[in-house]
């Protein structure tokens, strides 16, 4: 059985990184950067900013390093270090797209993330220490859809209490809070065909579950009528940097 000197480390690929027996020596948590659409005008100093042109500023991905000790305590072997570390590699570099990476610091979000560089291994005698980059989308994502009742979870300071099902009887005014950075694209759900009016634009729902082409939630407040009869849910997860 492994065995590990520290609880702290990730959750990724349905395993938790202490199953492997591995302690986080170091952790290095990268920040996403402004995606800037720039255009400088000749024989000026002026320059435009396009980056919100379709709403919002668009982010750069992010990484999420880790570098783990490679050890077999109950051997203490250079065959059971290369065991470890052959396993510790299939474990992680098996998935092809980007999965949830959870870290056991604020885990109730998750990254999305891939090993997509070849990782690194310092060699010792018996041991060693084995360092992998996630590549990730930009944000967090709250593991909870927004408008859940659950109060044991609820962060004060980062969360927003808001009902998003509602009943419809000829037309509703909704108001959807988006606390997060990024446009989100949530999944309506009808219970029978209704329109949603918002920004000036119309959007067609039928029954059953939607996801609707060009119908983002912009951060902050979202004011829309729903036109219809029937029950209306919005399905979405906040995303934090």
């Amino acid at each position: 059985m492994m065995t590990n000197l520290y609880d702290y480390g990730i959750r990724f690929n349905g395993r938790h990184s202490s199953e492997f027996g591995l302690d986080v020596l170091d952790k290095q948590i990268s920040f996403p950067g402004k995606d800037k659409v720039l255009k400088s005008i000749p024989h000026s100093n002026y320059v435009y900013d396009f980056s919100e042109v379709y709403g919002t500023q668009n982010y750069t991905e992010r990484t999420f390093t880790v570098t783990f000790e490679i050890l077999n305590r109950s051997l203490w072997t250079k065959d059971s270090m290369y065991i470890q570390w052959t396993k510790v590699l299939d474990w992680l570099m098996k998935p092809s797209k980007k999965i949830p990476l959870y870290d056991d610091i604020m885990k109730d979000y998750y990254y999305l993330g891939e090993v997509q560089a070849k990782p690194d291994m310092d060699e010792l005698k018996y041991r060693g220490k084995l360092t992998v980059v996630f590549q990730c989308y930009p944000f967090r994502i709250h593991e909870l859809q927004e408008g859940n009742d659950i109060w044991d979870t609820f962060n004060f300071e980062l969360d927003m209490a808001q009902l998003v099902k509602y009943d419809v009887k000829g037309s509703k005014s909704i108001s959807l809070f988006n606390v997060g950075m990024s446009n989100l694209a949530p999944v309506v759900v009808a219970s029978s065909q209704m329109e949603i009016r918002y920004n000036g634009k119309f959007y067609k729902v039928l029954s059953g579950e939607n996801k609707i082409a060009g119908f983002y939630l912009l951060p902050g407040i979202n004011e829309l009528e729903v036109i219809g009869n029937g029950t209306i849910e919005f399905k979405f997860y906040k995303e934090v940097i």
